[in-house]
């Protein structure tokens, strides 16, 4: 069955995003990476069998048009209550689902096959994964800036989630960190 990751750039303040939602060039690395962030890409890229992402996030990609050149095949699931009135432009196929997370999360496991689903943005939407202990990693793109203010990644879920290291990836615009999720006490006993 496919993996549920969490992947998301973050300061290293914790902020996922400004102060107004915006992005501050936390994911600038991705479209201009250097060194190994190439490879981090590549491999998300070919792992990635669908995305979740919650409406916000959706809106910024689309007014900035940044789903018309996506390198991902991969279906797109965007939590909303309310789908927007006009398509989204692009090539890239959105479903809009309006009955959570859950709904979201099954939607996208049959869509991705055997390829993972990675929740992408934003905060809210990564928060609410987590408190629904719905993921089974985590990989942070911590990017080498202080914010000091906007929206934390984690600072609003209410569960705490016990995580194993599985990888990092040293990159001059970024340290792409990986972990797993522990479960059933697996964190007690070290597992």
């Amino acid at each position: 069955m496919a993996k549920v990751v969490l992947d998301m750039a973050m300061s290293l303040d914790g902020f996922a995003a400004g102060p107004g939602g915006e992005d501050s060039g936390l994911n600038d690395w991705f479209f201009a990476p250097a060194g190994r962030s190439r490879e981090v890409i590549e491999e998300s890229i070919a792992s990635t069998g669908a995305i979740v992402m919650g409406r916000r996030t959706y809106g910024a990609g689309d007014d900035a048009e940044g789903f018309s050149e996506t390198p991902y095949d991969a279906a797109h699931f965007v939590l909303t209550s309310t789908p927007p009135t006009r398509p989204p432009t692009g090539e890239v196929a959105f479903t809009f689902v309006t009955d959570g997370i859950a709904s979201a999360l099954e939607q996208a496991r049959a869509a991705a096959g055997t390829r993972n689903v990675a929740v992408g943005g934003g905060p809210t939407t990564a928060q609410g994964f987590v408190e629904a202990g719905l993921l089974d990693e985590v990989q942070i793109h911590l990017i080498p800036v202080l914010l000091g203010q906007g929206i934390r990644l984690f600072g609003q879920a209410g569960e705490r989630l016990a995580l194993a290291p599985t990888g990092v990836v040293e990159a001059p615009d970024a340290t792409h960190l990986r972990y797993r999720v522990l479960r059933n006490g697996a964190a007690q006993h070290g597992h």
